[in-house]
């Protein structure tokens, strides 16, 4: 047979049972009860395990001699009700402090609901910071750009006022325009054919492209390749186009203007400022200027000077 563990109070769990047994029949009642059915057992096990008869015996002893055994039952009916009491009051306790428990898990579940609430709030204000943060940057490199694109149409207003004072000055179509009316090859080259019939019209235009510095550069590039093809010097009214579109380009750089590279003849040949024609593949002093070169506010050459050289 398997040798029965004891409980944490140091009894067996038959025993236990049979205790708790006897603390049930002893709030019953006195005529509920049946002696015969008590054994020795059970009075050792109530001897040394029931607190309420163990109170009863010690009122007992201390009750002084001549009290009749209606007081001695008065005082155990007593003490019984009140170890019933007791024992009311304990499970009532017990289940105040158990509901107590489960309303604390519930008040430690809403608190970590709330963290957690809190914690995506913060999240949330944080990345709505970060994009109010991107946004005012964004408006404000906008902003930056409108003022620039005003500037530059301020300056083209101007520009545009000046070819007009100009054109209305001379009565005639710009020596410029003409070139380009005419030369419909070097109009298509620069991207300006065709031109608006409108003089005014196709003079704004012309400005718009020639005084930027990729078209700049493009013109000068297309008058060296005629020249080399032609193997001629660039004509009057073509220098003349290359020297009025660097002077619109300036308008945008009055501080820092670019200019021409002249090449004077029967100077020494400067490789750092002048270029050689492909028919004058050699020759150390110059012999003609082809096509002037330009160079940018600081002197630097961005375009060398077409010579021949002998």
């Amino acid at each position: 047979m398997a040798k029965q563990l004891p409980t944490e109070d140091g009894l067996d769990k038959p025993s236990r049972k049979r205790l708790e047994k006897l603390e049930t029949q002893w709030s019953e009642p006195c005529e509920a009860w049946s002696v015969d059915k008590l054994t020795l057992p059970d009075l050792k096990l109530l001897l040394e395990r029931f607190t309420p008869l163990q109170d009863l015996i010690r009122a007992l002893v201390a009750t002084p001699e001549g009290t009749s055994p209606n007081t001695l039952a008065q005082e155990t009916a007593s003490l019984r009700h009140e170890a019933s009491s007791a024992q009311a009051a304990q499970s009532s306790a017990e289940d105040a402090l158990a509901e107590a428990q489960a309303q604390l898990a519930q008040a430690h579940a809403q608190c970590s609901a709330l963290q957690n609430d809190l914690n995506q709030h913060k999240h949330d204000l944080s990345e709505c910071a970060a994009t109010t943060k991107n946004l005012l940057q964004e408006n404000q490199a906008q902003a930056n750009t409108i003022q620039k694109l005003e500037k530059e149409v301020q300056q083209a207003e101007k520009k545009l006022k000046a070819c007009q004072a100009e054109l209305a000055r001379s009565g005639n179509a710009p020596a410029e325009l003409a070139l380009l009316r005419q030369d419909n090859a070097l109009a298509q080259a620069l991207g300006l054919a065709p031109l608006p019939s409108d003089d005014t019209l196709a003079l704004i235009q012309m400005v718009a492209v020639l005084a930027q510095r990729d078209n700049l550069e493009r013109l000068w590039r297309t008058l060296k390749d005629r020249c080399e093809t032609e193997l001629r010097p660039a004509s009057a009214s073509e220098a003349a186009l290359l020297t009025a579109a660097l002077a619109w380009y300036n308008h945008n750089w009055r501080t820092r203007p670019y200019g021409l590279i002249e090449a004077t003849p029967a100077t020494a040949y400067d490789f750092e400022r002048h270029q050689r024609c492909r028919h004058s593949p050699t020759g150390d002093t110059v012999a003609a200027q082809h096509l002037p070169g330009m160079a940018d506010g600081s002197g630097t050459p961005l375009c060398k000077a077409l010579v021949s050289t002998r």
